[in-house]
């Protein structure tokens, strides 16, 4: 644990204010807590180098205040401010400084938060498995972002390969240099493409799309071009954000079931669901910001 231990030294001197919630986390939820955060840890310190703790850090306090003032505007407001791709496009995706910071926030996100730790455990617990049975696949990861869960796919099942696209310039050269850093871009390969109508040249055997779905203004197109790219009652694992309010979001979900819906209508089954939220948001609150999990297999029928 020598990299997380350093993380949380380096934070209990220069984050006072977050380090509380991530040490609460850490006891709630220390196994995969540990697990999660050692392997992010290493990538990211084989990448950035010697100021490694600090870029982690500088981008999840950029994250945080982010998220924070856009999550009290929006309980003014009572909508997302942006509304359009090309809301957001300049001043996000096409920003490399903001990128950079962005990057980084949200991948130390997916451990230091206890919700999201919670939906890595239904993708270690419950997704791969459903992999596992393959000696070998491919796998299919729309709107890759830091390519977390391709890294994470290979790591844990090293027969399987992962083919991430992005629209981001930014989030492609970063996560292409840290499967290099990280010895594994023999089985990982990003690319820039548009998401919503990348057509593979044959089925994939499984797919990831995490927190894209939010982002999107027509977010069922995702989950239809996905259904689309994989083989018969091939699995899939997708993650996205429910009344939480960032920089980058344009598409408002209120309720689980209208993800579930949407992914029905695309033609997937609904295997299993979670459904997290940070255990220390205020109860005056109009809006719970939530993170749902959903692991999901493309029909053969109207059934499955």
């Amino acid at each position: 644990m020598q990299n997380l231990n350093k993380f949380l030294d380096y934070f209990s001197r220069h984050g006072q204010v977050a380090l509380p919630a991530i040490q609460k986390n850490h006891i709630n939820q220390k196994e995969s807590f540990e697990e999660l955060a050692e392997i992010m840890l290493t990538w990211a310190k084989s990448q950035l180098g010697e100021n490694w703790i600090q870029t982690l850090v500088d981008g999840y306090f950029f994250m945080l205040m982010d998220m924070n003032r856009s999550q009290i505007e929006y309980e003014d407001r009572g909508e997302y401010s942006k509304k359009s791709f090309d809301d957001v496009y300049d001043s996000v995706y096409n920003d490399e400084k903001v990128m950079d910071l962005y990057h980084w926030g949200v991948y130390v996100c997916n451990f230091a938060w206890e919700h999201h730790v919670e939906i890595y455990n239904l993708y270690r617990k419950s997704f791969l498995p459903l992999l596992n049975v393959k000696d070998e696949g491919r796998i299919l990861d729309l709107g890759s972002g830091s390519g977390l869960w391709s890294f994470l796919t290979t790591h844990f099942l090293p027969q399987w390969t992962s083919h991430g696209f992005d629209i981001s310039k930014k989030s492609i050269e970063l996560s292409t240099a840290m499967a290099k850093s990280s010895g594994l871009d023999s089985r990982l390969e990003f690319k820039v493409y548009d998401a919503l109508t990348f057509k593979g040249t044959k089925r994939y055997n499984a797919g990831i799309s995490c927190f894209l779905m939010e982002h999107l203004e027509e977010p069922q197109r995702l989950l239809k071009n996905m259904a689309s790219n994989l083989e018969t009652r091939g699995y899939a694992f997708v993650t996205t954000a429910l009344t939480a309010d960032d920089l980058g979001h344009v598409f408002e979900f209120r309720r689980e079931s209208e993800i579930i819906c949407m992914a029905e209508e695309a033609g997937f089954r609904v295997v299993s669901m979670t459904s997290a939220s940070p255990l220390s948001h205020p109860d005056s609150r109009k809006f719970l910001p939530r993170s749902i999990g959903l692991i999901l297999q493309k029909r053969k029928n109207d059934v499955w």
